[in-house]
């Protein structure tokens, strides 16, 4: 099965983080959408965040009955800090070692992929499908990739909703 995750900290979870796993789970070509927050990204402060217990509770109501495509993960609750992309990926795929798992990241995040723990080797591992986000041009950098042997495979959405909203921009709406 054709398995997309979609790791996040949605702090908070908002109707763009829906939008675009409806896109994604609509696709023919798609068995699964895996919602997975991470209480702690370690690239973020963790003063920014929001109580992780609240946002996974947030997150399962977000995505409660949407598809039956769509699931939430709380496989990063279990893992030691730090928890890591590449480590939470290598977990599920011992776990589900006949999927196909697919990483679905923003425009944002392809830009600095390869500055991630392990960046390269997601890359080499594992397909990335990247969405859309206001002022980036995730098309742009997925071209990098094009033609590369070194990565399985980097696509962008470009039909995927574009939505003018974030959880910084919500973040900062509510101080």
């Amino acid at each position: 099965m054709r398995k997309v995750l979609y790791f996040g900290s949605f702090n908070p979870v908002h109707y763009g983080h829906v939008s675009i796993a409806r896109y994604v789970a609509a696709m023919e070509d798609v068995g699964a959408v895996v919602i997975i927050p991470s209480p702690h990204n370690p690239f973020k402060d963790t003063s920014t965040l929001a109580d992780p217990q609240l946002r996974l509770s947030q997150v399962r109501a977000a995505f409660e009955g949407l598809s039956p495509k769509i699931t939430v993960s709380d496989i990063e609750y279990t893992l030691p800090e730090p928890r890591y992309t590449l480590n939470t990926l290598k977990k599920i795929q011992e776990a589900s070692p006949d999927d196909e798992l697919i990483l679905l990241i923003g425009a944002d995040n392809i830009l600095s992929l390869e500055k991630w723990y392990h960046g390269k080797d997601i890359l080499r591992e594992f397909e990335v499908w990247v969405y859309p986000r206001n002022g980036y041009d995730g098309a742009e950098a997925c071209r990098r990739y094009t033609g590369s042997t070194e990565i399985k495979d980097v696509r962008y959405l470009d039909g995927a909703p574009l939505l003018n909203i974030s959880s910084t921009e919500i973040r900062n709406r509510t101080k």
